[in-house]
């Protein structure tokens, strides 16, 4: 998703960012590498912590902060290549090194990676899988459905939202409606209807992601690159930014089918 034209202006420790002429009293809330503020929150699992904070201990762009009872991601060294819309060369040399994200460790068991926007936590699952190891192992994420304006309340409230108000989905029972859902498929025709009419009739039902959202990923079909993850948090991040223009009436199923369509156009477009 591809933000429109914006101006951009210093916002606490953000910045906010002004949208066009629809929006021109509305400023949106952003980080200091210039992606919308939305709060994200990777779970994972893990053999202990101690086996986690040794390697964290090896990485120079990682800070352990007792008061906050969480090591900080920085973006520096190992982490000042990652790419954002804004890159390491953006933030101003007297803000350096900005907070990328917070790891937490809820259990001996698990462990949390939070950050304030999507493409922080994309990048943070693809940063620490390889540093991590095969042994850590992401196994949901929880994220805000939503944009945030600027001057909207303090960033350690904002970041709160995440545990108000939660919709924890769970895998069962979506394993167990996608088997009804399929239950009658014998041919590949048969899977094709059956998907087409599912989507149809959530279109129709208008049902939406809630507001704040715990959901279930798939460890074992995962990509060394976290595709998966990732196209489940950039799907919602254009629901959101199509929702702060107003575009409220788009479901993330509507989304989804609008950037199929895109998709096989474009396909369609260079085989022709």
């Amino acid at each position: 998703m591809i933000l429109p034209p914006c101006r951009i202006c210093r916002h606490e420790a953000h910045y906010a960012m002004k949208l066009p002429k629809e929006s021109k009293n509305r400023y949106l809330l952003a980080t200091m590498t210039n992606e919308p503020f939305q709060p994200v929150r990777l779970y994972y699992s893990i053999p202990d912590r101690q086996f986690v904070t040794e390697k964290l201990r090896a990485l120079k762009c990682m800070v352990e902060a007792p008061p906050e009872g969480c090591w900080q991601w920085l973006f520096h060294a190992e982490a000042a290549s990652l790419r954002f819309p804004g890159g390491y060369d953006d933030v101003p040399k007297e803000k350096r090194p900005i907070v990328l994200g917070r790891i937490r460790f809820p259990n001996n068991g698990g462990m949390m990676l939070q950050t304030n926007s999507i493409p922080r936590a994309i990048e943070g699952a693809r940063f620490f899988g390889p540093r991590l190891g095969p042994e850590v192992v992401a196994m949901r994420f929880r994220i805000v459905n939503r944009c945030f304006a600027a001057g909207e309340g303090k960033l350690d409230e904002l970041m709160k939202s995440l545990d108000q108000d939660v919709t924890v989905i769970d895998p069962r029972e979506a394993e167990a409606a996608f088997r009804r859902e399929f239950k009658e498929v014998r041919t590949m025709q048969d899977a094709e209807r059956a998907a087409a009419e599912m989507v149809e009739r959530r279109l129709a039902s208008r049902e939406d992601v809630p507001m704040v959202e715990d959901f279930p990923l798939a460890p074992e079909e995962e990509t060394p690159e976290f595709r998966d993850l990732a196209t489940a948090l950039q799907l919602r991040f254009v629901r959101a930014v199509e929702h702060w223009q107003g575009n409220t009436h788009l479901t993330l199923s509507a989304i989804i089918v609008r950037t199929l369509k895109e998709n096989g156009q474009a396909r369609s477009g260079r085989q022709g």
